[in-house]
């Protein structure tokens, strides 16, 4: 995917206590896995088709996960490592935020396919299955993450709870993926969309003095 192209060079053992050649094989079967979802949603991929895609026998694919959930599940999680890789060298809070919701934007209009059929995934899926429970949690996360060293910062007000407040920003990008797959946001307007919800919401809980900055940065006024 675009991303690995701007993030892989700065990725090193991304999984420790492996060779290189088993990283190698792991990224590729992770590659594999979300171009078969990009190209076939989620209930035509299987574990055989993946496994010639990727070069591997059935049974090393299995020994490696245990089923096509696990795999898919795993794939996501690494393109948001790559994600949170490719913005390490943002200093503050919201700054690394910020930059976290433009790279996402980026690796979804530069692949509609993947995040529409994870899109689809999500949206049909029970509540309780265990794909969705943690992509959701390790999404909540890094937001929150990002809205505590804010906090920590003197950038957002302290008052805030910030749990409170990850589940809100989190809840506010699925609906603007929505609204893109539904066809209410066109997907070269997706991107000024997904930041500028994320804009509205951080706004009222920023510090007077950062707040005026910010609103001049994102556009929000003239």
């Amino acid at each position: 995917m675009a991303l690995e192209k701007r993030t892989k060079e700065s990725v090193v053992a991304k999984v420790r206590g492996i060779t290189q050649r088993q990283q190698e094989r792991r990224d590729r079967i992770l590659e594999c896995t979300r171009q078969q979802v990009a190209r076939l949603g989620y209930d035509g991929v299987n574990m055989r088709d993946l496994a010639i895609a990727a070069d591997v026998s059935t049974a090393t694919l299995y020994n490696l996960y245990n089923g096509k959930d696990e795999l898919i599940l795993a794939a996501v999680q690494e393109l948001l490592s790559d994600i949170s890789v490719s913005i390490e060298h943002q200093r503050t809070g919201l700054d690394h935020l910020m930059a976290r919701y433009e790279v996402t934007a980026d690796v979804i209009v530069e692949n509609p396919r993947y995040a529409d059929a994870m899109g689809r995934m999500l949206f049909v899926a029970e509540p309780s299955a265990p794909i969705v429970g943690q992509l959701i949690s390790a999404v909540c996360e890094e937001v929150m993450n990002d809205l505590e060293a804010m906090q920590g910062q003197g950038n957002l007000n302290e008052s805030v709870d910030v749990e409170r407040l990850a589940r809100e920003v989190a809840a506010n990008a699925w609906a603007s993926i929505l609204m893109w797959m539904k066809g209410f946001i066109a997907l070269h307007d997706f991107k000024d969309e997904y930041i500028g919800g994320l804009s509205a919401m951080l706004l009222p809980w920023l510090e007077t003095s950062l707040g005026k900055q910010f609103r001049e940065k994102t556009g929000l006024i003239r």
